[in-house]
């Protein structure tokens, strides 16, 4: 898959969403597709579950407008990032962000992993949302294992040090997309979430990488006191790299589940 192909087949999943159309959602995956839309349920598989999930999904919402990110091409691999504006019966208006991480089989999609999150009211994309720039992929790819390096050692430790390592002074970083920027940047959020927690065992991998950017997933179980105790967050992150290997901008998708989950649950396979 290409740039292109892959930008075709999310301009079809937005307008099937927005028609609430589950037979030409279904028709965009294979017939024995897994299709996860929470990282920590069981995928819908078949083109049949997937259509199913689709017609029950979309029966509440309406006025529905979606905004899809560039996509970012990994081979056959591809993470897309969307925006949902729309209105669900029970909740009135609301605004989704979320991102897609996609593994095709030709131009159809053989296995989809979905985070999000979701905020009363319609707000639009901010500046920058969903752009993927130009740069150097493998210097990319490198400097991306190295900021998984850090947040492993630094999040299992409580050390923030590591971490803000592999961040340029100036990086933004939103903890959420919802999120403004974090002050302080990630000192800042660090600063913030790391005295509630403790006894934190992580997974990190560097899932896609393209040009400047490069999309990473992970896994962690830990003590949150703010939580209310164990919990497991899985997560996924946009990242834009400069030329010296630094995270310049990151936008962190997650979903957290109560109690420490076995090892392999919410990790996207």
């Amino acid at each position: 898959m290409d740039t292109r192909s892959v930008g075709r087949w999310a301009a079809a999943y937005a307008r099937a969403w927005e028609l609430r159309d589950p037979d030409a959602a279904a028709a965009l995956f294979t017939p024995d597709a897994a299709y996860r839309s929470l990282i920590f349920n069981e995928p819908h598989t078949g083109s049949i579950a997937i259509r199913a999930y689709w017609q029950r999904a979309t029966s509440t919402q309406s006025d529905v407008r979606v905004w899809m990110g560039a996509p970012l091409v990994d081979g056959q691999r591809a993470a897309i990032e969307w925006w949902t504006v729309m209105t669900d019966e029970g909740e009135g208006r609301v605004t989704l962000p979320g991102c897609l991480l996609l593994e095709f089989d030709g131009e159809r999609c053989a296995r989809l992993n979905e985070y999000w999150h979701s905020g009363p009211g319609a707000a639009e994309p901010y500046e920058g949302w969903g752009r993927i720039t130009d740069g150097d992929t493998e210097r990319t790819k490198d400097a991306a294992i190295r900021w998984t390096r850090g947040w492993k050692t630094g999040w299992e430790a409580l050390d923030p040090a590591p971490i803000v390592a592999t961040y340029s002074p100036d990086a933004i970083h939103r903890s959420m997309p919802l999120r403004a920027p974090e002050p302080g940047g990630v000192a800042g959020y660090l600063a913030r979430c790391f005295p509630d927690e403790s006894d934190v065992s992580s997974r990190f991998e560097v899932w896609a990488s393209y040009g400047a950017q490069a999309l990473t997933v992970y896994v962690a179980t830990l003590n949150d006191s703010a939580e209310g105790g164990d919990v497991t967050i899985a997560g996924c992150d946009m990242l834009r790299f400069d030329d010296d290997g630094l995270c310049i901008e990151q936008r962190d998708y997650w979903n957290v589940a109560s109690g420490r989950l076995p090892d392999g649950e919410g990790w996207p396979s």
